[in-house]
């Protein structure tokens, strides 16, 4: 599968890249000039915990928080370079890294991608006059998500998650008040022609951007997707399509 349009041509062969790369607001490392050395290490995301201890009783109480903690993902880069160029390159590499957060896709799993969160630099390492050397950490969230879970579905595409829990985005077409009833717990629209229901953002808006909060009544949370198959319906006459936002571990 081609990751997006601008993928160069040049890094494709049948099956994956020519080379390990990653791509990162939609450009490779090697359109840069950068190489990455070595395959990253993927650190598992920790479950979040509230503890309590209690006087008398043995050990401590857990409280899941049905959350996960941020991961770092560090990348080792080197590029070759003219005398000249060098500070170039390396000032080129910070500007694309270090710009506006976006999706970190890997070369080696390239249906997956990580939402990044902050990025951060190490020093240039000047190892010769022509080679530069540096890390970057990607804080990503704790979890991968799927590149598929990112298109607008019908409801019976959606309906049976086999990923952890999800946050979709519903796209409602119609006019007037209707019911978005999810494992038999619902949220009242009122929709003037259009209404997106971002659960992970939690905010309602239409498709000009107008934000429409006081639109809907429930709670974000009840239109989570769960593991396994979910129940998803809405009041006849109204057209609903789901982004599901499909993520694991």
């Amino acid at each position: 599968k081609s990751l997006t349009s601008k993928e160069p041509e040049c890094l494709r062969k049948e099956g994956g890249w020519d080379v390990y790369d990653i791509m990162y607001l939609d450009q490779t490392a090697r359109e840069h000039g950068l190489y990455i050395k070595k395959r990253p290490d993927i650190p598992v995301a920790e479950r979040e915990y509230s503890e309590y201890q209690i006087p008398g009783r043995d050990g401590k109480l857990y409280e899941d928080l049905k959350t996960v903690e941020d991961i770092e993902i560090n990348i080792d880069f080197n590029f070759m370079s003219t005398e000249k160029d060098w500070s170039g390159v390396f000032r080129a590499a910070k500007r694309w890294l270090l710009g506006a957060k976006g999706k970190l896709i890997l070369g080696d799993d390239q249906d997956f991608f990580y939402r990044v969160k902050k990025v951060s630099f190490s020093d240039g390492e000047r190892t010769s006059l022509r080679i530069g050397n540096f890390t970057v950490t990607f804080i990503c969230e704790g979890y991968a998500y799927l590149q598929d879970g990112t298109r607008e579905y019908e409801i019976g595409n959606v309906q049976y998650n086999p990923y952890e829990t999800c946050k979709p985005i519903y796209f409602i077409r119609g006019e007037g008040v209707c019911t978005l009833t999810i494992n038999r717990k619902a949220m009242t629209a009122n929709v003037g022609q259009n209404l997106t229901i971002n659960t992970d953002l939690m905010l309602a808006y239409r498709e000009d951007g107008s934000l429409m909060n006081t639109a809907v009544s429930g709670d974000y949370e009840d239109l989570y997707l769960y593991p396994g198959e979910n129940e998803i319906s809405i009041t006849d006459g109204f057209e609903l399509k789901v982004i599901p936002n499909w993520r694991c571990y």
